[in-house]
Formats: structure tokens, sequence, C-alpha cells
């Protein structure tokens, strides 16, 4: 393996550190020491702890686009406090979401959403590229490429999603025929009753996403990276030309700080002087073993679920759950996950499922990330609220912000500037008292 080696020792007035281990923060790393900073990893827990592990790991990014898609946000939140709901309320969680669920609704317009797909495919648009650079510079990463089968319980929906895609995406050589339910289960012999329609989608590829983590930290480390695990920010702090990060194993003082830790991005920003409209929407997955192979990422849209080939086995990815915390394991939702995906399939024994995950995915009210330098800040970064698409976009995330790091002019990054959704607040006040104590 090619170490991942700085080249010049960092900035003069301090390593650049990165507050997160997850996917975004692990590439932001990896670009970053590639172009020579001196790079510091600080993790909450560890490397990939938060939702980079046990997600779907699809890479598909020319049919990307923002949550909040005309005419399904509104049909969905008006089922929100459902339990057996796709997107699920908890009562904890509803007298603080009405504000963010609000915003969400009013992006799910035709125009808005076609902007966020233009600017997620302009993200998105070096991702093949961005994944052959990781895995040349020495980061074991494995892609497969292959075929996504979109799923329906009747022929009218999968005509109906058909035509949204050739609408909203440029996919029309790479978009098959409307199947029936004995020619899908010629493609996939694990296939249940409930799959009646679809179609294949080609020209994809998926990849392990705990895997890449530990591909990606590995090559951190030998390429002489500091990675702390167990390392949580307490606070982000910007005085002159300076910046320090207090954590619980120690403060920094760095020359550019990344905020890439995820849901919990916004913990962080207030003492920053602005509010950051990120919420966790927590995603479960689990392991299933069916009687046939499965050869192909499977779509089950009317469920909201996908099935994953991962090693021997399948991973089921789906819900969306927002909570009032992003720690707690709610194993209803897996149940909802079973109760919608089974009928799709036969030859499984669900009761013996493996590997129970769930991670909070950084939401935002337009379904775009905050890439960016922070709104007032010239050496404090953003590059988090990725929604569920962290893994697809980690690589090209960190391609252009360590550009922008660099002091480039990265037009590609307008979208996403976190001062678009940013409002600000008063910062909290410095105590010398708390720093000491902090151990500043």
């Amino acid at each position: 393996m090619t170490a991942v080696r700085a080249e010049t020792g960092g900035t003069a007035s301090g390593p650049t550190v990165v507050v997160g281990g997850g996917v975004v923060g692990l590439c932001v790393a990896w670009e970053l020491a590639r172009r020579g900073h001196q790079v510091v990893v600080l993790e909450r827990d560890r490397v990939g702890s938060g939702a980079s592990r046990g997600n779907a790991g699809e890479i598909c990014s020319s049919i990307v686009g923002p949550l909040s898609q005309p005419g399904i946000v509104g049909t969905t939140l008006k089922n929100m406090y459902r339990k057996d709901s796709a997107l699920y309320v908890h009562p904890a969680a509803a007298l603080t979401m009405g504000t963010f669920l609000l915003r969400m609704a009013r992006n799910a317009t035709a125009e808005r959403f076609r902007a966020g797909v233009r600017a997620l495919a302009m993200l998105g648009a070096d991702t093949d590229e961005r994944f052959a650079a990781l895995s040349d510079g020495g980061v074991g990463v494995e892609v497969t490429k292959g075929e996504y089968l979109y799923l329906f319980p009747s022929r009218e929906r999968a005509e109906r999603k058909r035509a949204f895609l050739r609408e909203h995406y440029p996919v029309d050589r790479d978009l098959g025929e409307i199947l029936d339910g004995p020619e899908l289960r010629a493609l996939e012999p694990c296939l249940g009753e409930r799959a009646r329609s679809g179609f294949v989608l080609s020209g994809q590829a998926r990849v392990d996403p705990g895997a890449f983590v530990d591909a990606l930290a590995d090559a951190l480390r030998a390429g002489g990276v500091v990675i702390h695990e167990g390392a949580r920010v307490t606070r982000v702090v910007s005085s002159g030309r300076e910046v320090r990060v207090e954590s619980t194993v120690d403060t920094f003082a760095a020359g550019h700080v990344v905020i890439a830790a995820g849901a919990g991005s916004a913990e962080l920003t207030g003492d920053l002087g602005f509010d950051l409209p990120i919420r966790p929407g927590k995603g479960y997955s689990f392991g299933i073993a069916p009687a046939a192979p499965l050869t192909r990422v499977l779509k089950l849209e009317e469920a909201h679920v996908g099935a994953v080939p991962l090693g021997a086995g399948v991973r089921i990815a789906g819900t969306m759950e927002f909570d009032a915390r992003d720690d707690r394991f709610n194993r209803g939702r897996i149940r909802e996950v079973v109760n919608a995906a089974a009928p799709y399939f036969t030859g499984v024994e669900w009761s013996r499922r493996t590997a129970e995950w769930m991670g909070p995915r950084p939401m935002t009210p337009d379904g775009l990330p905050f890439i960016g330098a922070a709104p007032g800040r010239s050496r404090i970064f953003l590059a988090t609220g990725h929604n569920m698409l962290g893994v697809m976009m980690a690589p090209s995330t960190a391609h252009l912000l360590a550009r922008l790091v660099d002091g480039r002019d990265v037009p590609e990054l307008r979208p996403f500037d976190p001062a678009r959704a940013a409002r600000r607040r008063a910062p909290r006040p410095v105590s010398s008292a708390a720093s000491r104590r902090r151990g500043a």
C-alpha cells in the first residue's frame, strides 16, 4: 500500500484539524494530507461510528437528488407520526421538528428539486475518478460495478418511476424496459410475490462502507496522519489567525479546522455565531441470508428499502426516523423495515437477522450538504449535511474542499455554501476560567 504522506509539514500556524472521523472527514483528511497539510483527525467515538458503516454503500451519482421530491414529502409528512411510516417522527422530537419539517416541505417544489439535482450532479460528476484516485493513492477500496433492479407491486407504479427517472436524470442509455414478475425472478430467484413489476438501471456501483472506512483510516495512519478516537470536541474557538479546538483529549491550536462531524456538526457551530439546520435522521440496517444469492442492488421503491449484496449475504437498509436522541436504537423501526421488505423476498428466515445497526444521517432542509467556509470565518470550513449520500459524495467533497482550504476559488461549491441556510446567533462567550478547566 502506498502511504499518504504530508509533503511540507502542514501550515506554519498549526496543523489542519478535521473534526469527525466518518467517511467524509476521513476523505477530507486524505486529500489534505496528499496536498501537504499536517492533519489531525478528532473522532468522538471510533472511526465510522456515526452513519458511515451500516448504510447501503450505493454509488449512483447519475441519479442523485434531494429527498424533498415534488409530491412525495407532502404525502410523507401526513403520515410521519405513524409507526409504520417510512419517515417517522418520534413524539419526543415533535416539538422541536416543526420548523425543520416546514423548511423541507417548502423545498419540495419542482423548481427547487431540479436545482438540487443539478447541484448534486455537479458535485458527483467526477465520482468514478475520485474513487480511482483513492485506490491509486493506496486506499484499499473495492468498488463493485453492477446493475440496480427497481421493484414495484404494480406495472403502473413501475412505469411512473421509470418516467420520473427519464425526466430528471441522464439515464436513457442505462434504463431497461419494464419487466413482469416471472422475468424479474429469472434475474433474481430470491424475489417474492410482491415483486410484480420493475426495470433494470445499469452503469451503477456499490462499495462496502465499513471496509471503505477502515481502508481510509489504515492509509491515513500509514501516512502519518494522527487519528484520535474517543476525542469529543467540546468547542471550536476562532480568535485572530488562530483557531483553537478544545476536546476531551487535548486542546489543539490549528491553522485550519474542517468540521465534518455529520449529524453532530450543529452542536459546534453555535459557538461560532450561527445555527446550522442539520437534524439526525436515523437509518437502520441488518443482514439476511436468502436461500438464493442476490446479484444486483434492489430498490424497493414503495417500501423505501434497499437491498445490497454484501459478502456472503444481503444488507437490508431503510427508514428515516427523527428522534430527540440520535443514539437511541428503536427496535420497532427494524420490525417495520422487515414488514416492508419481506413480501419482496422468498427463502429468507427473517428472525435470523444479523448485524442490526442504526446510524444518524445528517439531514438538511433542502437536501444539499454544507460544503465551504463557515460564515464569517476564513480558517474554519464545513463538510457536513450529506443526508443519505455521504459514502458516494465523500471523495468529491474532499477533493473540492481541499482546494478551497488551499485558497483557490471553487465555483462548483457555491450551491453548497453554508451561508445559504445558516442563521446568525450570538456566540457563547469565551470564559477564561472555563477554558482553563477544559485544558486550554
